[in-house]
């Protein structure tokens, strides 16, 4: 009787350890990945009856249910977490990378880029020469969001460009063929233009071919270098991505960043952002922009760099490595001279894959709160230093509290970048232990 009771108890113990080994696993801090860099130890507890078993079937728990590796070899290590040394809870990920060592920035940039086309901000009316009021994009079928990306099959890249493209072509054809992209999708269509009567710059009247559209400038602004390497001329930049004004990620075909000098600041104030007022230096290009991400800008210098502050490079910390204390920032403030400015992170949100705001930031230097009220719009992409590491950079103020604000990892801005090899993708992979099929959740 005893024994048929154990072989029913059994099934439940382990179909219990399935149903919980999430929650059960994170309650007791065990991670699903975990990062490191060659050559460094990573020891771990558990205050439960856990056992940890390797990649070969062997049990590697110390005496005291510790968890102890020294990272020697650069790959990935499988082991499985379980409970009471029989039901399997998670699968416990190692992999071991390169140090990677970078100069942090804080080097003042103007943001110029060339997008993939224009994007329509409004439909409006257009009158004719007979004074009636025609409609030529919305009889084309276009809309508000909807991104042109060539006009009688020549690409554009400014306003000025279609309203040149248009008078050139109208007066020849009357329907002009168009490309637009529309969440992903392109169509093509025809537009006929309608012929107006405008006023110059000096206020004469000239007759012009016109759309019926208004469009968006290409994007351009200020933002903060956060890193670069001198052996490859890699950069990052910003911490976020470069949108439009309906907030989507810009495809950017050529752009470029250049030094900018700060000649003002907008303070920052509850509910309103402040701003630095910079003058872009066009023929000081710094380099190329070779990718738009949701980390920041990417892309190769054309010019050596110095920061003040680092004569060498420094290594970067993994996220786990970032911690609730003081640190630094550099950024400019005046001209184009990089200070450094005290912080506090007052929480740190681990992450085991990519993703933005990883941390919360609060301004705490006398100095910087005076001439900014805080973190202000430009300050996008400054680095943030602690205990002599590079562990992320600044990316959003919060609107309500200006002295406050989110960063990001450093670690996922140095993948963008190419630097330290490819994105993890742990989260997504199947583990040898329970195969692509296993109902295993990772967090």
């Amino acid at each position: 009787m005893k024994k048929s009771y154990y072989l029913l108890l059994l099934p439940g113990l382990v179909m219990l350890g399935l149903l919980v080994s999430p929650v059960l696993a994170s309650w007791a801090g065990i991670p699903g990945e975990i990062r490191l860099f060659q050559g460094t130890e990573f020891s771990l507890t558990a205050h439960l009856p856990f056992r940890f078993i390797d990649g070969d079937g062997l049990d590697v728990t110390g005496p005291k249910g510790e968890f102890f590796l020294r990272a020697d070899q650069v790959g990935k290590q499988y082991f499985q977490v379980r409970l009471f040394g029989f039901i399997p809870i998670r699968e416990m990920v190692v992999d071991v990378v390169p140090e990677v060592e970078v100069f942090p920035g804080g080097h003042s940039i103007g943001v110029l880029v060339k997008p993939i086309g224009l994007v329509i901000s409004r439909i409006v009316p257009v009158r004719g020469l007979d004074g009636r009021e025609y409609y030529p994009a919305a009889e084309a079928g276009l809309e508000p969001g909807d991104l042109i990306i060539s006009i009688g099959g020549r690409k554009v890249t400014s306003p000025e460009q279609v309203g040149q493209i248009v008078n050139e072509l109208a007066p020849q054809d009357s329907q002009l063929p168009l490309v637009v992209q529309r969440h992903d999708v392109q169509l093509e269509t025809v537009i006929t233009p309608v012929l107006s009567m405008q006023e110059d710059i000096s206020g004469n009247p000239r007759q012009v071919y016109l759309l019926g559209v208004f469009l968006e400038d290409p994007a351009s602004g200020v933002g903060t270098l956060t890193f670069f390497d001198k052996n490859t001329g890699k950069y990052g930049a910003l911490g976020h991505t470069i949108t439009d004004s309906l907030g989507r990620s810009l495809e950017i075909t050529d752009g470029s960043i250049v030094s900018a000098s700060i000649e003002s600041i907008k303070q920052g104030f509850k509910g309103l952002p402040g701003e630095k007022l910079g003058v872009f230096i066009d023929q000081a290009v710094m380099g190329s922009i070779d990718k738009n991400s949701k980390f920041g800008i990417f892309g190769r210098l054309s010019e050596q760099l110095e920061n003040p502050y680092f004569n060498n490079p420094i290594p970067i910390a993994l996220n786990h490595e970032v911690k609730v204390g003081p640190a630094k920032i550099y950024t400019v403030v005046n001209r184009d001279e990089i200070q450094e400015f005290d912080i506090e992170i007052t929480r740190v949100y681990h992450q085991s894959k990519p993703d933005d705001k990883g941390m919360v930031i609060r301004v705490v230097d006398p100095e910087l709160l005076q001439k900014t009220g805080g973190i202000i719009q430009g300050m996008s992409g400054s680095p943030i230093v602690q205990d002599g590491k590079l562990v992320g950079a600044i990316t959003h103020v919060f609107v309500n509290d200006p002295r406050m604000g989110y960063g990001g990892f450093i670690e996922w801005m140095i993948y963008e970048s190419g630097i330290g090899g490819e994105t993890p993708t742990l989260a997504s992979e199947p583990y040898p232990f329970f195969g692509s099929g296993s109902f295993f959740m990772q967090e």
